[in-house]
């Protein structure tokens, strides 16, 4: 596994942590603020209504009161002064409702429904505390609202005026609701609820379009931080450690004189080839040659010189190569060529071409230098060691018969 990969998955497990944990923070934080805005809503909502009760009690209905023998007018109820007042707010904020929902009201408007009877039923029989506002939940979708409910509790003895019987009430106001509704009601018995509903769809709605924004621009950061640590990564790290790999491979590989592979690497590329030589039942043969008298050009022209005689030689076979073919310098001023799918044939003018090119121009500083080759095609039996043994003895025949030849292994047995 490359370094970049591995750095990659660390930095992507990373990122897909941090994304998850902060998505779940900012989701979370972003519900409960869409909740808080809904009860403070739904606060404002409840405190209008009983800021209406107490503008209908202390001024309305006084300068009303004195009109309920002749006419009876439900804008002074306070129940319906609140309640009328706030449903005209619907047209302009559909959603928001405020009720006083009765068990048993004089006003069949403010029947209670099935879930304001349980609420109801929950303040009569201890569930809920009387002290203490309920809130919950109603609606699904679009329709999913929140709900503060507080009790409707008789505690004021001018209520039984009207709601005690019938025949205690004002005549007037049975002659607008009858006498069949409403009644019975007794002190300190709770008959209903002060109910406030404040649409949740909307805020909610608005928190998760908010969370989506922000998670796309966490991710987009998220992305560009990756890019850029990717690429500081490649330009601080892996570049540099590419270059010293390479550089450490050319070491354990290359002659450093001449820039040929090493003999170590020669034997794995050789061992390498004919392991696909014998799979593809094709050819495979090696050119084994030295410079001749080389201790002479040493002796007498230095061993720059000679240096630079090693050079040019391997520059020169490598400018007759192909690119499958290897060549490496195997000790000394010895060299040896690996021909990639070469007969005997084509071996022994490969050798010839290099050895003409090495004798035919002559060197800087030393003038004329020649070699001797050996070639040996391989038999599909011997090992890597063989082969190159039966190269060099080939090329010790060319030494001995004159120098600045080639001969082919079968003519040195």
């Amino acid at each position: 596994m490359s370094l970049r990969l591995k750095f990659n998955l660390v930095l992507a497990s990373v990122l897909l942590v941090a994304a998850a944990s902060a998505g779940l923070y900012v989701h979370r934080f972003l519900q409960e603020t869409a909740i808080e805005e809904v009860q403070h809503n739904s606060q404002i909502m409840m405190h209008a209504a009983l800021a209406i009760r107490d503008y209908t009690t202390e001024l309305v209905k006084p300068h009303l009161d004195v009109t309920l023998n002749e006419k009876f007018l439900p804008q002074t109820v306070p129940a319906y002064a609140a309640t009328e007042t706030l449903r005209r707010l619907q047209t302009r904020f559909p959603g928001y409702e405020y009720k006083e929902a009765v068990l048993n009201p004089t006003n069949p408007n403010d029947r209670a429904n099935e879930w304001e009877e349980r609420v109801i039923k929950d303040f009569r029989e201890g569930r809920a505390d009387p002290r203490k506002e309920v809130t919950g939940e109603v609606g699904e979708g679009m329709h999913r609202a929140l709900y503060v409910a507080r009790p409707i509790t008789i505690k004021q003895p001018q209520c039984m005026a009207c709601h005690s019987t019938p025949q205690v009430a004002p005549a007037t106001m049975l002659k607008v609701y009858g006498d069949k509704n409403g009644f019975g009601w007794n002190m300190n018995e709770t008959v209903g609820i002060q109910v406030v509903q404040v649409p949740m769809y909307f805020p909610l709605e608005k928190a998760l379009q908010t969370f989506y924004t922000v998670m796309a621009a966490l991710l987009g950061s998220f992305v560009l931080l990756f890019v850029a640590l990717n690429l500081s990564l490649s330009s601080l790290v892996i570049e540099p450690m590419a270059r010293l790999n390479r550089k450490l491979e050319d070491l354990a590989t290359k002659d450093f004189l001449t820039d040929l592979v090493n003999r170590r690497r020669f034997f794995e590329r050789l061992e390498a080839e004919m392991a696909e030589t014998r799979i593809n039942k094709s050819s495979l043969s090696v050119v084994m040659f030295d410079i001749d008298f080389f201790k002479r050009i040493n002796d007498t022209y230095g061993h720059d010189s000679g240096d630079i005689v090693l050079k040019s030689t391997a520059l020169r076979v490598r400018e007759l190569l192909r690119s499958s073919d290897c060549a490496a310098r195997f000790g000394g001023e010895e060299f040896i060529i690996l021909l990639k799918e070469t007969p005997e044939g084509a071996a022994m003018a490969m050798a010839e071409a290099v050895r003409a090119r090495i004798a035919t121009v002559p060197f800087d500083a030393v003038g004329h230098v020649s070699a001797s080759f050996g070639v040996a095609t391989w038999n599909h039996v011997e090992d890597a060691h063989a082969l190159i043994k039966r190269a060099d003895t080939a090329l010790y025949v060319a030494k001995s018969s004159g120098r600045n030849c080639v001969v082919q292994a079968q003519e040195a047995v």
